[in-house]
């Protein structure tokens, strides 16, 4: 597997492409938000040969499905996410006023819901869809138990993209649209801080971090 890390946006995004040998790859809140940005993705994805087969949120807040349409519009291929965070789609133009973000190209609808069990999968990479809400109704975790070699380096250990879920010392906002905060610590104690202490957390925002470093916060 390979995995290329953008950060996009004025929230600074962390937008992820993993791919595998053959060239399918799937990508993670790929949250474009102007011409500069969407530019530097799609050149990526033609000088690596990728073809997008899968387009994946952690949660449909505004800061993270900006590029969708263009994904949408460029490769074919519609997002999944979770259906409880579907409602936030209807409120692009209410989130951008309120975080005075631009929101000139709005995300269309999903293409297919996820839940807590589902599997993505494309050859050679498998990720176990794992359901947190608190930060928003349908937060989703991505976790991929055996990466095998990751970026030419051998027994990688397991991967989380846990969205805007959990941060390097942190976790994300609950005061937001639909937000919980008791929810949100008891889905990571519950779900993510359960999984191996070596697994490596790729996170919404923020530097990487691991399972073992977090848990001397909860």
């Amino acid at each position: 597997m390979n995995i290329k890390q953008f950060v996009f946006n004025p929230f600074g995004v962390n937008a992820y492409i993993l791919s595998n040998n053959a060239g399918d790859a799937i990508l993670i809140d790929p949250s474009v938000s102007n011409a500069r940005e969407q530019a530097a993705l799609a050149d990526y994805i033609k000088s690596e040969h990728l073809n997008v087969r899968r387009l994946l949120n952690t949660h449909l807040h505004l800061d993270h499905v900006l590029g969708n349409a263009f994904i949408e519009r460029t490769y074919n291929i519609k997002a999944e996410a979770h259906k409880a965070d579907e409602f936030l789609l209807g409120l692009q133009q209410e989130q951008a006023q309120m975080f005075g973000l631009p929101c000139n190209d709005i995300a269309p609808a999903l293409g297919k819901f996820l839940d807590e069990g589902d599997n993505v999968e494309i050859p050679e990479i498998k990720l176990q869809v794992i359901h947190v809400a608190g930060h928003s109704p349908g937060g989703l975790a991505f976790y991929c138990e055996n990466p095998g070699k990751v970026n030419g380096q051998d027994n990688v250990p397991p991967l989380l993209f846990p969205g805007d879920i959990l941060f390097a010392g942190s976790r994300g906002r609950s005061d937001l649209f639909g937000g919980d905060e008791f929810t949100l610590v008891s889905g990571i104690k519950s779900k993510l801080l359960t999984l191996p202490s070596e697994t490596i957390v790729f996170p919404g925002h923020g530097p990487m971090t691991t399972i073992g470093d977090e848990k001397i916060w909860y």
